[in-house]
């Protein structure tokens, strides 16, 4: 059984069927080591078991990449709607598909960094702990949850990725790609705006064309409008309104020039 679970953002397919796929996994078959064996010619199988998460008393095994998981099923029916939907797609009789490491439940299009990730959350090696601090882990927590529909972990790591610093156009393509409050990127867009230098080219690429285009334009009305773009702190509330005006022609968003409207993020540590 292979499934590749998306973004929560999108349209979810009609047909039941092509919500999920399965796929049978062809397992290379197992080579012995002879004695004498020169050592370039050994063969391991690729794919092993995860240290931390293949419970003996599990009763369904996954594999992610090249990482087996054993898991308990009512774990995962519990906090994911998607793994109960999975968990009850009918299968053909006699089948002990996720029952072995030879025939396993494959999850597709994702990274086992990322799925081990979930189970620090789902599995804590100690009650009332949490492994997951930097913006990495709280974006990979965060992008998992929206996979699996687990709403309560999606709000909780959007909160903690709030009290975060996240580099100004890192967060933009988040809070983009998800349709997050398109309000909280107005001290991005303004850090971006009023740093000394332009876009490089690698922000450029990830950023796309388009968006790149708007802020050059941005940067260029700033410019023409006299404010200076070398320094954000200390604006006048002239100064801010130019800003907040540009941010609502070129970005759409309307900024209440406040106090609290060009609130930069948290520091970076």
């Amino acid at each position: 059984m292979s499934t590749s679970a998306g973004p929560k953002s999108q349209t979810p397919p009609n047909n039941h069927s092509e919500k999920f796929t399965r796929e049978r996994i062809i397992r290379p078959l197992p080579t012995k080591q002879f004695r004498g064996m020169p050592e370039q010619t050994k063969v391991t199988d690729p794919v092993q078991r995860n240290c931390e998460y293949y419970f003996e008393d599990g009763n369904v095994i996954l594999r992610v990449e090249d990482i087996w998981y054993k898991l308990h099923r009512s774990q995962l029916e519990r906090h994911s709607p998607i793994f109960r939907e999975l968990f009850t797609i009918p299968q053909p009789e006699h089948s002990n598909e996720g029952l072995s490491d030879d025939n396993p439940i494959v999850l597709s299009g994702i990274q086992a960094i990322n799925f081990t990730r979930l189970l620090w959350l789902i599995y804590p090696p100690i009650l009332g702990t949490c492994k997951i601090t930097t913006v990495d882990e709280w974006m990979s927590i965060f992008e998992q949850a929206d996979r699996w529909q687990m709403d309560g972990l999606r709000t909780h790591a959007l909160s903690q990725l709030r009290g975060l610093y996240i580099e100004p156009i890192r967060k933009i393509i988040f809070w983009l790609r998800y349709n997050l409050p398109i309000n909280e990127l107005i001290p991005a867009y303004a850090d971006i705006l009023t740093r000394p230098q332009s876009l490089s080219v690698g922000e450029a690429h990830e950023i796309g064309l388009e968006m790149f285009v708007k802020i050059a334009q941005a940067r260029d009305m700033l410019h023409a409008d006299g404010l200076c773009r070398y320094s954000h702190k200390g604006f006048s509330v002239g100064k801010d309104q130019i800003l907040a005006n540009v941010i609502k022609r070129v970005f759409g968003l309307p900024v209440a020039v406040s106090n609290s409207a060009f609130s930069p993020q948290p520091s970076p540590v």
